[in-house]
């Protein structure tokens, strides 16, 4: 456990230095004259490192304990190169990480989808994760393997959810009236959401493939 609480530490404070440096690097203009546009949006910010550090042992125990992370890695053999660094960088620090692909590749092991529509293919992969795991982890996070995510940082920031509460992260975008989350930057689902959105996934009147 010692070590666990450790590399959960690391990691956040790794990831807090990251994102202060995006937020630095924000700040820059570039060219005279260029004028920074104020905006009135509110960005999550990763926890800084006194919260970290503050945790107690119990709540350090319950991270690595029962937050449970599956992630789900949508690819396409045109993905290789992206596939083997997400495979051998972020993906590890999940619970449990599997690579869904649109058909059979030799190189990786991965779930065969057998279509190249990545809205089928993630009908698909969220169908047989719930399947499959639906009694074995807690939360859900699919994304791209051109995504890289730090998933102590994500575990920190759920140690409060409740996961048998229909809850979701991601970055929200909107086209007209439509607001959804776009899958470019990775969505979380807790178990409860999971379960609602299977159920709608399998009514075709609700939600037809195409």
């Amino acid at each position: 456990m010692i070590s666990e609480s450790s590399s959960f530490v690391k990691g956040v404070v790794l990831g807090g230095a990251f994102c202060m440096l995006v937020t630095l690097l924000g700040h820059i203009k570039v060219g005279h004259g260029t004028k920074a546009h104020h905006h009135e949006h509110h960005h999550i910010q990763a926890p800084n490192k006194e919260d970290v550090l503050n945790l107690s042992e119990g709540e350090r125990m319950e991270l690595s304990k029962s937050i449970r992370v599956y992630c789900i890695i949508l690819v396409k053999p045109k993905d290789l190169g992206h596939w083997a660094a997400a495979k051998e960088t972020w993906s590890k620090h999940c619970d449990k990480a599997e690579f869904y692909s649109s058909e059979n590749v030799k190189v990786f092991d991965s779930v065969a989808l057998n279509t190249n529509d990545m809205w089928v293919m993630m009908r698909k992969a969220y169908k047989i994760t719930y399947e499959r795991y639906k009694d074995e982890f807690n939360w859900f996070f699919l994304a791209y393997p051109t995504t890289f995510a730090i998933i102590e940082n994500l575990k920190y920031f759920l140690l409060k959810k409740d996961p048998l509460q229909p809850f979701y992260i991601g970055h929200t975008v909107k086209s007209g009236d439509l607001e959804y989350v776009d899958v470019m930057g990775g969505i979380v689902l807790s178990i409860e959401s999971l379960r609602r959105l299977s159920r709608v996934l399998e009514d075709s009147d609700k939600c037809p493939e195409q």
